[in-house]
C-alpha cells in the first residue's frame, strides 16, 4: 500500500499525484483536501479568526492553534496510516503532513518545489525525507538549497496526467490561419478579460482560444496541439502539458509562494525551450512576440517528457523495498 498526499492549492498536485499513482502496481490512496481525492481532508482554516502563531515560531509553514479542520485533517491521515500501513507515503506538498507521517515510522518520499526554498521547515523536510523528486530535467545543476541532499534527489522531468492520450487529433479552428492558446492555471493569474481584448485588436490576424478559469475543459491536449503558439502561466503542470503538446509557447510567470513559476520559468529560458516575461508586455508589442514565437520549432524534448512519472514511481518502489520491515523467521 502506497499512501498519497496532494495539497489543495489548484488542480496540479493532485493530477501529478494521479499520474504516478497510474504508473505504480502497488494499491494506492490519495489524501487531500480537493473533493475528487480518495480521502476528502477538511481544511486547516478558520475564517474570519486570525491565524494565531501559524508558523510555530518559524519551524513550519502553518499550523494555527485552535483550528478544528487542522486538528481533524491530521487526525484522518493519522487515521488512515494506522489503518492500512502504508510502506511509503509521497508528500506533493506539505511541511507539516511530510514530518506527521515520518514522526509515525513510515518512509516519506516528497516533491523538491522550483523557487527558493532555504527556509528552516523546506530543509527540515528534504532532510528526514527518504527521497526527493525533482519535477525538472536530469543533468541540470543541483539548486544551492538542494546540495546537501543531492545523493538522494532524484530528477525525473515533467510529469503530465496526459501521457498516455498524446496520440489524440488536435482541435482544429476557425477563422484566422493562425491560433493563439491561452492557458490559465487553477491557481490563478494577474491577467485581466480586459488585457486580453486589447491584445486580440492589436492581433487582429491571429483566432485567440482560452483555456482554464470560466473556459476549463477536461483534457486541454487537443486545443494545444492544434494551437501554432501557447501563452500560459509557469505552473508545473500546464507546462507538462505544453510540453506534452510539443507547441511553440510563451510563459508569463505569476506570483506564487517561493517565486515558484519564476524559478520554472528561468529554466525555461536558459534551456532555449520558449520566450518568457516577467512583466506584462503592452498589448501591441504581441504581434512581434507571436511572431517571434513561431520562428523556430518547438525543444520540448529537452524537458525529457517521457516516462516521467514511471521514473517517479521507481523512486517510490524503491524507497518502499530498501526500508521494508523485516521479515521475522518462521
Amino acid at each position: 500500500m502506497i499512501g498519497m498526499y496532494a495539497h489543495h492549492q489548484g488542480a496540479g498536485h493532485l493530477q501529478r499525484c494521479r499520474a504516478i499513482a497510474s504508473a505504480l502496481d502497488a494499491e494506492v490512496t490519495i489524501l487531500s483536501s480537493l473533493t475528487d481525492a480518495d480521502v476528502v481532508l477538511p481544511l486547516d482554516v478558520d475564517d474570519p479568526s486570525p491565524a494565531q502563531d501559524a508558523e510555530a515560531g518559524g519551524t513550519l509553514h502553518w499550523v494555527p492553534l485552535h483550528v478544528a479542520g487542522l486538528r481533524s485533517r491530521m487526525a484522518m491521515i493519522a487515521g488512515w496510516i494506522e489503518k492500512h500501513q502504508p510502506d511509503v507515503f509521497f508528500v506533493d506538498v506539505s511541511v507539516e503532513v511530510a514530518l506527521l507521517v515520518r514522526l509515525m515510522g513510515v518512509p516519506v518520499v516528497t516533491i523538491a518545489m522550483p523557487g527558493n526554498r532555504d527556509d528552516f521547515p523546506h530543509q527540515l523536510q528534504y532532510r528526514q525525507a527518504a527521497a526527493l523528486i525533482a519535477v525538472q530535467p536530469p543533468g541540470l545543476e543541483t539548486p544551492p538549497h538542494l546540495k546537501e541532499f543531492a545523493h538522494k534527489l532524484h530528477a525525473v522531468g515533467g510529469i503530465s496526467r496526459f501521457e498516455n492520450q498524446r496520440s489524440s487529433e488536435p482541435a482544429v479552428f476557425e477563422g484566422a490561419e493562425r491560433t493563439a492558446a491561452v492557458m490559465q492555471g487553477q491557481g490563478g493569474t494577474e491577467w485581466t478579460s480586459e488585457y486580453w481584448e486589447e491584445v486580440q485588436r492589436a492581433c487582429s490576424d491571429w483566432n485567440f482560444i482560452f483555456l482554464g478559469g470560466d473556459y476549463r475543459v477536461e483534457n486541454p491536449l487537443p486545443y494545444l496541439q492544434g494551437a501554432n503558439v501557447v501563452i500560459s502561466a509557469a505552473g508545473q503542470n500546464s507546462v507538462a502539458d505544453i510540453a506534452l503538446a510539443n507547441v511553440n509557447a510563451i510563459f508569463l510567470p505569476q506570483p506564487r509562494p517561493f517565486d515558484e513559476q519564476y524559478a520554472t520559468s528561468k529554466l525555461l529560458e536558459e534551456l532555449g525551450i520558449a520566450q518568457v516575461f516577467v512583466d506584462l508586455p503592452a498589448p501591441d508589442c504581441w504581434p512581434k512576440i507571436l511572431e517571434n514565437a513561431t520562428a523556430t520549432e518547438p525543444r520540448w524534448e529537452r524537458w525529457q517528457m517521457n516516462g516521467a512519472a514511471q521514473r517517479a514511481a521507481a523512486v517510490l518502489e524503491e524507497v518502499a523495498r530498501s526500508v521494508a520491515p523485516a521479515q521475522e523467521n518462521s
